[in-house]
């Protein structure tokens, strides 16, 4: 508990810390999103590996980077958002095409990890399975943690959002600690519910510890975050520009704090599931006391999806 206590409180500064960064430049903020998607993104291809979900490693490690600068150039081009979005789906596409080719041209190495595994395909197949395989490995999760680049650079598309044009570095910080602060408040209010109340168990045999009175604890406390984060953000000048100018009132983001507390809990949950197809504990052990970043992002990656959508809602 103490080591899990001490890694939490490096991590708070060391987003505190990053978050002032962003005052200067967002690419120490986009660096960091790289990183957390090639980490989580290697985490998730050694679990689906262990359950037979044959991918590439080095695709999925790649994809965060080229996906940046697919965007970025997609930014400088001022393409619109629409074409930048499918642009991103036709790569992780792309990708996991040639993950298959290259499965088919080198035919002796594929024989051999055909073998090593004691699979009965033939290469066409396998190609085939290891490509399908490494777009899933791809989009859970780094293309969804992928939209968090947009989110950062609101600054950078205000071609896209002329109507943010003067708030857009208030917009992107506001969006930022939504999606950091959110998914903490689910899961700790989650344990900390469950632990008081306990009662009956939400899904025994993939999360033991989890109950259904923890969810609606994470459920409640969750939404109560998103509404006070608003509440705190509009006492602030700078930030109250935002939410008339956008017509953002309490109540849409009662609503967004409701979906994003349900979607946490189901991302936590999915990941939970695919640790106990693995049949291991954590998905690394990066944080001490926390395991891999996967285990401590698990309820943040569908929530910056959906928090993307919410914020094209406002936007456009």
């Amino acid at each position: 508990m103490k080591q899990r206590v001490l890694t939490g409180f490096a991590l708070i500064a060391f987003l505190v810390l990053l978050f002032f960064t962003k005052s200067v430049t967002t690419y120490v903020f986009d660096a960091f999103i790289i990183y957390l998607a090639v980490i989580a993104g290697i985490e998730m291809s050694n679990l689906l590996t262990k359950i037979g979900f044959y991918n590439s490693k080095p695709a999925v490690i790649a994809y965060p980077i080229l996906s940046y600068a697919l965007f970025k150039l997609s930014i400088f081009k001022q393409l619109s958002i629409y074409l930048v979005v499918v642009l991103q789906i036709a790569l992780v596409i792309l990708i996991a095409g040639v993950v298959a080719l290259v499965c088919i041209i080198a035919k002796k190495r594929s024989d051999n990890e055909i073998k090593t595994r004691k699979l009965s395909y033939n290469i066409e197949k396998f190609a085939l399975f290891k490509g399908v395989q490494t777009l899933f490995a791809i989009l859970y999760p780094a293309f969804l943690i992928s939209f968090m680049f947009y989110i950062n650079n609101i600054e950078g598309m205000t071609y896209i959002f002329g109507s943010v044009e003067t708030v857009a570095y208030s917009v992107s910080m506001f969006f930022l600690v939504y999606l950091f602060v959110v998914p903490v408040v689910v899961d700790t209010f989650a344990m900390l519910t469950g632990s008081l109340f306990k009662g009956k168990k939400l899904c025994e045999k993939i999360s033991p510890k989890k109950t259904v009175s923890g969810a609606i604890g994470g459920l409640v406390w969750g939404t109560l975050s998103a509404v006070a984060l608003f509440f705190i953000f509009n006492s602030i000048d700078k930030f109250r520009l935002i939410f008339i100018d956008l017509n953002i009132t309490w109540w849409l983001v009662l609503i967004l704090g409701f979906v994003s507390s349900v979607l946490c809990q189901l991302g936590d949950i999915f990941e939970s599931w695919i640790k106990r197809k693995a049949q291991v504990k954590d998905s690394g052990e990066m944080l001490p006391g926390h395991g891999g970043i996967l285990d401590r992002i698990d309820s943040h990656i569908v929530n910056i999806a959906i928090t993307f959508v919410f914020m094209l809602f406002v936007l456009l």
